[in-house]
């Protein structure tokens, strides 16, 4: 049975990447119960020596003047031959034959070493994911349990809830996808990792991955809004000489970005180069819309992009997308009317009639 048992020891060691120490203290836990189940006490403990394979299992009796149960109780005589030092009220280890212990005994030290190795490796799996929060994990899609798309990682299952979910995804079984890792949980006793497909560093960390010149810092990804509807919208800045952000990010015959739309199936993309007037910010934000000027008030919190009438509706975008992308861009609150409104506004407030100026700030035609 010893050397049985420490070939199950050394594999489950070797095979989960366990330290030694650990299966050691295990096994040591589990002959000590089946000790204490076999012979109806409470007081045995065990040790196991790797050299040797074997156990060596010790019994806990505390040093009296009156044995009255020699189960837990030893007399000063016999104490001291153990124990030199031993006196009464002190406690002392005596060697128990591991005859005592059969076949039962033996089944369930290898059953504990096979939970606790499990419980092992499903801690250690939690702390390898854990140290990856905040990256971007490949995920094969394996079903959808009500609103809740469920994939495998390897070696865990990952949840991606509604709330994280984009709408233009369509998965189907096998299907591999690039996913953010945002938090990992222990769910009966096995870990799953929580991850996002909408938010804004899935899109930065993809944009990374495929253009080296944000990865080594030549480009600057300078603001960044994402919304689920498979819209996102992108300022960049060069900080090399004779970089182009915008071109940089498109890549040749757009093969970068087209990697990116792909992954984010079919998300429309907009790129453009970041500006440090809020005006013209607020206008290349507005992409595809032409603007034709931009009113910013005197206290700086607030825009009013002037379009052309046919314009207008692409400004807004569908479900007020374009210009809620614009505003997260620009950081200001952000109104969009058409020229003609625009001037029909300034005629009221040429003429003195009360209505709402669409000029009171710095005005910029673009």
């Amino acid at each position: 049975m010893s050397i049985e048992l420490l070939n199950a020891l050394q594999m489950v060691a070797d095979e989960r990447s366990i330290p030694i120490d650990e299966m050691v203290k295990t096994i040591e836990s589990a002959v000590a119960m089946a000790a204490c189940n076999r012979l109806g006490r409470d007081n045995i403990s065990a040790t196991f020596d790797l050299t040797r394979g074997e156990f060596d299992l010790f019994e806990t009796l505390e040093v009296v003047e009156l044995v009255k149960d020699t189960r837990t109780n030893i007399s000063l005589e016999e104490a001291k031959e153990i124990e030199p030092s031993a006196e009464n009220g002190s406690k002392v280890l005596r060697i128990v034959e591991m005859k005592d212990l059969g076949r039962i005994a033996a089944q369930s030290v290898r059953k504990m070493i096979h939970l606790k190795g499990e419980e092992i490796e499903q801690h250690r799996i939690f702390d390898e994911y854990e140290a990856k929060i905040g990256q971007i994990v490949t995920g094969r899609f394996i079903k959808k349990v009500y609103d809740l798309m469920i994939f495998s990682l390897g070696n865990l299952e990952a949840v991606l809830p509604l709330s994280e979910q984009l709408e233009n995804d369509k998965f189907y079984r096998g299907r591999h996808v690039k996913l953010l890792l945002i938090d990992v949980e222990m769910r009966k006793k096995d870990p799953t990792a929580i991850v996002s497909r909408n938010r804004s560093d899935l899109l930065r960390l993809l944009l990374e991955m495929e253009n080296p010149d944000i990865a080594e810092g030549h480009v600057e990804i300078v603001a960044l809004a994402r919304d689920t509807v498979g819209r996102s919208k992108i300022a960049v800045k060069s900080k090399k000489h004779g970089v182009d952000p915008v071109g940089s990010c498109v890549g040749v015959r757009g093969e970068r970005i087209q990697a990116v739309v792909k992954e984010l199936s079919g998300e429309k993309i907009d790129i453009f180069k970041w500006e440090d007037d809020p005006s013209l910010l607020i206008a290349s934000a507005l992409t595809p819309a032409k603007t034709t000027r931009v009113t910013i008030s005197f206290d700086g919190k607030r825009g009013v992009a002037i379009v052309p009438k046919d314009q207008l509706s692409p400004a807004i975008g569908k479900r007020g997308t374009n210009v809620k992308l614009a505003t997260m861009i620009s950081g200001l609150e952000l109104d969009v009317i058409s020229k003609e409104e625009y001037d029909n506004l300034q005629k009221k407030t040429n003429s003195g009639q009360p209505g709402k100026d669409a000029n009171q700030g710095r005005d910029k035609i673009i």
